[in-house]
């Protein structure tokens, strides 16, 4: 474990970009150095690629460095456990090279693999959960280690117990997957439906290059990908957005409810592509807000809640953010900003 020095920049921790420190820093290497955390205020963090800062942290910031891979072939699957720290594309990348399917439909989505699970990642139809089989977790608060089955790790949309207040001490230290040998396509996005890939490398290759084109790079654009989840809404607001637009994308959900696109919502609110001040959002994308060059937090902010006011005048649906808002004292809400 090392420690930085005080006042911790977290420029280069943050894909958004923004100047802004921590008190203190770790690089947790292995998971016998949360043994040796010794503060009552920390903010776990693994690429930055899911907040969006928004004042200097007063506390000590725990960078998740595990990188440990064990790949092991059971029967028709393969059994991987991947330490939290590894970039969940490079994971991809590699299980994709050793035959071991199922999450390349999430390739080039940025983070963490300790990350993943907490806000249960998907893209093109597929979930990180739905090829979790457990999640190892070091309690900061109890100083003991324990393990999350599946099915005990509650994974909905863009949510997980690890995002509950039970689990707000607990730093993910490994991801256990059960991956099947066998690739079978999953196709159900319409976006790359019908394209004859056959092989996982297909669909990855096929995938990267779809967000390629849509999202900015957090290396050149500084961006935390998508900014505001897919609103979850009842038929009589789907019926009333029907009757405006007869194309609007809509998914079934569950319990009689749909899920809207965002992005799409946001085009049509007049707001993709737009800039002000600093922040702006993607030209090909306007689900995305971006860093045009120097935005303070307070900026980013005021574009978010301009693009929610526009959204909720012209289709009376709410917009919350996807990202984690994270001020001083740690992890704070929207409707208080």
């Amino acid at each position: 474990m090392k420690e930085s020095k005080a006042m911790f920049d977290l420029e280069k921790h943050n894909t958004f970009k923004m100047k802004v420190k921590a008190k203190n820093g770790l690089f947790i290497n292995t998971a016998e150095d949360l043994n040796k955390v010794d503060t009552d205020k920390y903010l776990i963090l693994g690429s930055g690629s899911d907040v969006l800062f928004v004042d200097d942290y007063e506390g000590t910031v725990l960078i998740n460095a595990i990188k440990s891979l064990e790949i092991k072939h059971e029967g028709n699957f393969y059994k991987v456990r991947a330490g939290g720290g590894i970039l969940l594309d490079s994971l991809i990348s590699e299980l994709v090279d050793n035959g071991a399917y199922g999450l390349e439909n999430l390739s080039a989505v940025p983070g963490t693999v300790g990350a993943a699970p907490v806000q249960n990642v998907g893209a093109y139809g597929v979930e990180v959960g739905d090829y979790i089989e457990s999640v190892e977790f070091f309690d900061l608060r109890t100083k003991e280690s324990g393990r999350l089955l599946k099915k005990d790790c509650l994974f909905t949309y863009r949510h997980s117990i690890f995002k509950e207040d039970i689990a707000k001490s607990w730093f993910i230290t490994y991801v256990n997957f059960s991956l099947p040998d066998t690739f079978t396509p999953n196709f159900t996005y319409k976006g790359i439906e019908g394209e004859g890939l056959f092989s996982a490398k297909a669909v990855r290759d096929k995938i990267i290059a779809l967000r390629s084109a849509k999202l900015p790079d957090p290396k050149f654009v500084g961006n935390a990908g998508s900014f505001f989840k897919n609103p979850i809404v009842n038929k009589e607001t789907v019926d009333a957005i029907k009757a405006q637009y007869q194309d609007a994308p809509v998914y079934p959900f569950e319990n009689g409810l749909y899920k809207l696109a965002a992005g799409w919502l946001i085009d049509k609110a007049g707001c993709r592509g737009i800039t002000k001040d600093n922040a702006g959002t993607w030209e090909h994308q306007a689900l995305v807000l971006v860093n045009r060059g120097g935005a303070k937090p307070s900026e980013i902010i005021a574009l978010g809640k301009y693009i929610c006011a526009k959204v909720k005048e012209k289709f009376a649906v709410d917009l919350y953010p996807e990202v984690r808002l994270i001020g001083k004292d740690g992890e704070v809400f929207w409707q208080d900003l």
